[in-house]
């Protein structure tokens, strides 16, 4: 592991929450507007450099870590990155048909390091969130995407595992 995953969180930490669109029939692969690879993920147009992620589960377990690319979107020219939302028997979830959106929360440990946790609708934490990005201004383009703080997301869900997976 690297030392950021095992580092003690302050709060202060930067936290991107996200509501996630249904692109396609690979909606897991999420979408970012350009204001947000820059700011959040730190990256350019035409940058290479991949981004450390450790998935935490439903149940607040972490996962692996991976190493993916930022990929840049030839269609729509906002980048996009495959993230894990709990495959099960080899087959992803469908998205949800009613309306609602899936929720990303991706805490920043480091420059290009990161912790995530996907949230379906019905899930805990879903529907804080989901107010929490109607609350704060979104961050460029497209579906609600906020910027906050660790301690910003815990006080609104303090159940999150983010700071502390088992």
């Amino acid at each position: 592991m690297t030392k950021a995953f095992n580092q003690p969180l302050g709060g202060t930490e930067l936290v991107l929450v996200a509501r996630v669109p249904k692109a396609g029939s690979r909606w897991t692969q999420v979408h970012f507007n350009k204001d947000l690879t820059k700011q959040f993920f730190r990256l350019e147009e035409g940058d290479e450099r991949t981004l450390t992620f450790e998935r935490i589960d439903g149940e607040g377990y972490r996962q692996d870590q991976v190493a993916r690319p930022l990929v840049l979107s030839g269609i729509n020219r906002n980048s996009k990155i495959e993230l894990d939302f709990g495959i099960k028997e080899g087959r992803r979830p469908d998205y949800p048909e009613d309306g609602e959106t899936p929720i990303v929360v991706i805490l920043e440990l480091d420059t290009r390091t990161f912790r995530y946790q996907t949230l379906m609708p019905g899930q805990q934490g879903h529907d804080a969130m989901y107010t929490l990005t109607e609350q704060l201004p979104s961050v460029g383009r497209g579906l609600p995407r906020v910027l906050t703080t660790l301690d910003e997301v815990e006080l609104r869900w303090p159940n999150c595992r983010l700071r502390t997976p088992l």
